[in-house]
């Protein structure tokens, strides 16, 4: 059954065959205990359960989301967010853009994780980036390894020809679990797109998959084109392989901390992870192995509710030091982007059109040649909370020209109205960092999350820039002449103060958090070494984005599916 990707309504029929526990039913042992059954958790169950001699154990601390609509219907993107199937984990004020208190990103609180809720784009980044993770210490985690792992992950359905997009099919997987496809035809106003951003100095790639992130094309998302369904990593990784019985699942499970068996100095052995279940009731499971996949909010709070962290901070909260790791929760990472948005002329013949583009350009394309050294002067000043290490990624990134910035480009046409042309710039590499950290024992308790967007004026400048680049674009031929004038921001703003003044009130996430576990030497901040073991430990580890050290340029889950996949196969050697 491996690569069968099958259709939601398949999927409620074969329901029969899944395989949950809860409550005092609930398997109490297990080789492999994985908290967390999101993007990554469900990809590495699925891999180390097809060795029939080990049992793999997942908790998962949603439901199963079978009947969902607003998961199954990948036209419905968006409608899940601040339900019950989403964390609804809260933020702190942003203390550097106005001090605004943003609305809870959307974190999947059901069986697929964020794969379930998310905008649903499947793409991957640059092979630069990738290169990057193994230049900071991360041996055998570059683009030659993780590439081939995200072809394993994915079932790409390529475009009919009348469909007007470019492709190239050795840039994709082709058998493997996650249905991948392009949303729709391209409609005209594409080409014109793509013809004003090479007018403009950009160019058009044939496909932004096969490790060159650079340039203007169309993106997959992770659905299936037959039926519009979204796939995810429940729907390619467990229901159709629910049957095995050496893979569980118990819904409703919110782990709260490692159990211990030792806490001996640099060699600590976990026995098993505390979860309260779906009535309250405080349970436990025991496991040879504990990894961590409740992703970049949820997995540092496990850890340090369990004695992992900076042993000061853990020391305030009455909690003994079990691992003193001070990286831990540390280096949050999120990409930034605004809305800028035209009125299009009313008399173009546009219909709802839900497809979009990406153009993805390097500092030097966006800024210019006028402006490098005021980049070079912002980039040469350290931020804080980045380490030198990750400091000089991000200078190699930039010196070699590596992308940076992206526009999300979609448009729309309401029910009444003329259309409306959107671009989204997107700090892909933001030098400002964050934190995620508990703020008392409460295993149930959300933490306190802090993004500290444009803490560094690197990023602030460049996000300007950026929209000024997205401006040039649309004042371009022939886009130009399909545009009605500005909305937002208005007319007459286009200069990098004033358009900071709009980012400020105006700065969005995307959703792509990574850092907080970060897979990194020691000494440098990090918190797992390259098997993704937590430093300090003998059997935990953390399989999720909260490792991920750089972010790619691109949307985060079709890195996260090719990391997981990396990881299975580490663990399985």
């Amino acid at each position: 059954m491996l690569g069968f990707t099958p259709s939601f309504t398949a999927l409620v029929a074969a329901a029969a065959f899944v395989r949950y526990a809860s409550g005092a039913t609930a398997p109490t042992t297990a080789d492999y205990l994985i908290v967390g059954g999101g993007t990554a958790g469900l990809v590495l169950a699925n891999r180390l359960s097809e060795d029939k001699g080990v049992s793999v154990l997942v908790l998962e601390g949603g439901g199963d989301g079978l009947g969902n609509v607003n998961i199954s219907d990948f036209r419905l993107v968006g409608a899940a967010w601040g339900t019950d199937i989403d964390w609804q984990f809260p933020t702190q004020p942003l203390a550097y853009a106005n001090n605004r208190t943003l609305t809870p990103g959307p974190r999947g609180k059901v069986l697929g994780g964020s794969s379930a809720i998310n905008g649903d784009v499947f793409d991957r980044g640059d092979s630069r980036e990738y290169d990057e993770w193994e230049a900071l210490g991360n041996t055998g985690w570059n683009f030659k390894s993780i590439f081939p792992a995200g072809l394993k992950s994915e079932k790409f359905y390529p475009p009919a020809p009348s469909d007007n997009i470019q492709y190239v099919l050795s840039h994709h997987g082709t058998t493997g679990n996650v249905a991948t496809s392009y949303s729709r035809p391209s409609p005209p106003i594409h080409d014109v797109i793509m013809s004003s951003v090479v007018n403009a100095g950009g160019f058009k790639s044939p496909d932004l998959e096969g490790g060159n992130a650079t340039g203007i094309a169309h993106v997959t998302n992770a659905r299936l084109p037959s039926n519009d369904t979204r796939s995810t990593s429940a729907t390619a990784y467990y229901f159709p392989y629910s049957y095995r019985p050496n893979f569980k699942v118990i819904l409703h499970a919110t782990a709260t901390r490692i159990l211990w068996r030792s806490t001996a100095q640099g060699n600590a052995v976990a026995s098993g992870v505390e979860y309260v279940d779906q009535s309250g009731v405080t349970r436990s499971a025991n496991a040879k192995t504990v990894i961590l996949s409740a992703g970049t909010w949820g997995s540092p709070p496990i850890l340090e509710r369990s004695g992992v962290g900076n042993a000061k901070f853990l020391a305030s909260l009455g909690i003994k030091s079990v691992v003193d790791l001070p990286g831990v929760g540390e280096n949050l990472s999120e990409q930034t982007l605004v809305p800028l948005q035209w009125q299009l002329n009313s008399s173009l013949p546009l219909t709802d059109v839900t497809p979009f583009l990406l153009n993805v350009e390097s500092i030097q394309t966006v800024v210019g040649s006028n402006n490098i050294t005021t980049v070079k002067s912002l980039l040469n000043a350290k931020p804080p909370g980045l380490s030198d290490a990750l400091y000089n990624a991000h200078k190699r990134l930039f010196n070699d020209k590596a992308t940076w910035v992206e526009d999300y480009i979609a448009v729309s046409t309401p029910a009444e109205g003329p259309s409306v042309l959107v671009m989204y710039p997107v700090n892909l590499h933001p030098l400002s960092r964050g934190s995620v950290h508990i703020v008392s024992t409460n295993g149930t308790q959300y933490p306190k999350i802090q993004y500290n967007f444009f803490q560094n004026p690197f990023d602030l400048y460049l996000m300007a820039a950026g929209a000024q680049r997205a401006q040039k674009i649309v004042s371009t031929p022939p886009l130009s002449d399909w545009i009605a004038g500005p909305i937002a921001p208005a007319a007459g703003v286009t200069s990098i103060e004033a358009l900071k003044d709009y980012i400020r009130a105006n700065v969005g996430y995307t959703n792509h958090i990574i850092g907080t576990a970060l897979m990194a030497p020691r000494k440098d901040g990090g918190v797992v070494d390259p098997n993704l073991k937590v430093y300090g430990t003998k059997n935990v580890y953390v399989v999720d984005a909260s490792v991920i050290p750089i972010e790619p340029a691109a949307h985060l889950q079709g890195t996260v599916y090719a990391f997981a996949e990396r990881a299975a196969e580490l663990f399985k050697r």
